[in-house]
């Protein structure tokens, strides 16, 4: 499902209009109903009390009129209230005035003949996955109905003691308890990605998880409860915004925890649960075992789990993805632009960027398991700048480059952290941090921004090339001798310089995945001499990647001259030149 946003303006008269309407929404989703269910009601008239529980009051889509038997309060009688409603902002109102068929006897000579009278209520959206007295599929609605003042009723009648008295006593209401509007959409799926690099770290993370309705979420957007058998590991309810089938969840981890947990999803009646664990961490060495290669005409740029590739062709602007099986999808293709332009991609299988029109720019974000299905979320108007796991995007518009905003459920606004500071590059993770390069007078630095908090991480001149989900990222700096020089820094462990390959006199960072590994390609002193290279999570060990590939490429004489992207399971995405000395890509997996 693609959603749509536009500018800021759009949005700011959007969200005036939805203000002053957003109730009659709501109570149009009564109106929508086919039935009201009275969970609890009690009524007190004449001496005496009379209640109900749990019945389902059949009514018509696309009215509020409905009939209540007197029966289904306990009412030994034949009569039918006809209620005729109508509604006025939030509140419906119903009116009713029936005869009873035959007076109905109260007792001590009393009789009752006509009832009637106004009910007003306030429609509400229910605030929880499903309304407290729901325990099957078929209740659940997404409307609570709260009576208001105003409301009143009367009934009328005799006392019949050698003569016929007439008398007219208000009904007394003690309980109501009702929901109405569309019946709650049915729980379809839950899922966390857990990233097979993820172990447990030293410090708090997130994983990132999604939950998928049965069908599109109603007026004002449905909450799917969520809970985790682990109090430590941290997940609070999801709301589905109004019209879409999914949406993405945090589990916050707490530091040093691997699992196990099991996360309990419910909406619509349906409970779906979820096992959440951390894989022991990759600490050593390890060979490729399986590769394949990209057609010549492809210039990558990026590898996600799985094998799948993101790269452009000589000669075109615009940027595709390719499957390990040589399938090409031309995003300009999938989402009917002149051309596109990714940005970058995530653990959860995320492609994000910029898609371009006779129309303008459109922020996009796709899963690339299912390109076919075109965009999950696209922002027409803004350029796609970063995003991190949880699906959430950095943009910026063309008129002004230098400001950076944050898109939540509402859409873009002004990313607090980030006003003034006109980054030239801007990574992204789960965490809300945000690791930059910054052009400066002495050159470009690297500064981590978390909220409205900036850190300068290096005094000397350096660029951030890689940022993953545990706060850990990668990049290069100038050095005393002018030499360039791949490190790695976290909160923990401060700024790390990662040891050089045998003989060779810089490098570069290229890629850090979430369990702390890290490729990058290193340089000769006479600039002649290029080796991909990857270091142990520690950032103590450095080992060329020739080292480890695959026997049949080694005998082959193959020699990786550059790594280009890592991915969560291991996959590296790779520069090389074959024993004829002819320059290829590869995809090399473990």
């Amino acid at each position: 499902m693609t959603r749509s946003l536009n500018g800021l303006c759009s949005l700011a008269l959007l969200g005036f209009l939805l203000a002053s309407t957003a109730h009659a929404d709501v109570v149009d989703d009564v109106w929508r109903g086919t039935n009201i269910r009275l969970n609890a009601a009690r009524i007190h008239v004449r001496g005496n009390d009379y209640s109900t529980g749990y019945w389902l009051l059949p009514k018509a889509a696309n009215t509020f009129n409905f009939n209540v038997p007197a029966r289904q309060f306990g009412i030994d009688s034949d009569l039918v209230l006809h209620l005729y409603g109508s509604r006025s902002g939030n509140v419906i109102t119903w009116t009713f005035n029936d005869a009873l068929p035959r007076p109905y006897y109260l007792g001590d000579a009393n009789s009752v003949t006509r009832v009637r009278g106004t009910l007003k209520a306030r429609a509400r959206q229910v605030r929880g996955a499903d309304d407290p007295y729901c325990d099957h599929a078929a209740c659940p609605h997404n409307v609570e109905l709260v009576l208001e003042p105003g409301t009143r009723a009367w009934v009328d009648g005799y006392t019949d003691v050698v003569f016929q008295f007439d008398w007219t006593e208000e009904v007394s209401f003690r309980q109501f308890i009702a929901y109405a509007g569309v019946p709650r959409p049915r729980l379809a799926s839950v899922r966390v990605t857990m990233p097979a690099s993820r172990c447990a770290t030293e410090s708090p993370t997130e994983l990132s998880g999604e939950v998928t309705l049965s069908s599109r979420a109603p007026t004002g957007g449905i909450l799917v409860d969520l809970m985790s058998v682990d109090a430590s590991v941290g997940v609070l309810p999801v709301r589905v915004p109004e019209a879409q089938s999914s949406a993405r969840f945090a589990v916050r981890l707490p530091a040093g925890w691997s699992g196990p947990t099991v996360i309990y999803a419910a909406s619509g009646g349906v409970r779906q649960i979820v096992k959440v664990a951390l894989t022991k961490c990759v600490t050593t060495f390890f060979t490729f075992t399986k590769w394949h290669s990209l057609a010549s005409n492809f210039l990558p740029r990026w590898v996600l789990p799985g094998g799948i590739v993101v790269a452009s062709a000589e000669g075109y602007a615009t940027d595709a993805l390719i499957t390990p099986a040589s399938e090409v999808y031309w995003l300009h293709e999938v989402l009917d632009a002149k051309w596109v332009q990714v940005k970058g991609v995530q653990a959860t299988g995320d492609v994000f960027g910029t898609a371009y029109s006779d129309k303008g720019p459109s922020a996009f974000r796709l899963r690339a398991s299912k390109v076919k299905s075109g965009a999950e979320l696209r922002l027409d108007g803004w350029e796609a700048v970063a995003a991190n796991s949880h699906g959430t995007l950095l943009v910026r518009t063309p008129e002004d480059e230098t400001q950076i905003y944050r898109v939540d459920e509402v859409g873009p606004a002004k990313h607090p952290g980030l006003e003034g500071l006109y980054p030239s590059r801007t990574l992204f993770n789960s965490l809300g941090q945000v690791a930059v390069t910054l052009k400066t007078e002495q050159g470009n630095r690297v500064v981590l921004v978390q909220g409205k908090e900036v850190k300068w991480l290096l005094d000397v001149e350096s660029a951030v090339t890689a940022f993953n989900d545990v706060g850990v990222l990668a990049g290069v700096a100038l050095v005393e001798d002018k030499a360039l020089r791949a490190f790695r820094w976290s909160e923990k462990a401060g700024l790390q310089w990662l040891p050089l390959p045998e003989g060779l006199a810089s490098s570069r960072a290229t890629a850090i995945n979430d369990g702390g590994w890290v490729v990058g390609t290193a340089t000769s002193w006479d600039g002649k001499t290029q080796t991909a290279f990857i270091t142990t999570p520690d950032g103590k060990s450095t080992l060329p990647l020739d080292k480890l590939l695959p026997p049949e490429l080694a005998k082959a004489g193959f020699r990786i001259q550059e790594a280009l992207s890592l991915s969560e399971d291991f996959s590296v995405l790779v520069r090389a030149v074959n024993g004829q000395g002819q320059r290829v890509h590869l995809v090399l997996s473990p």
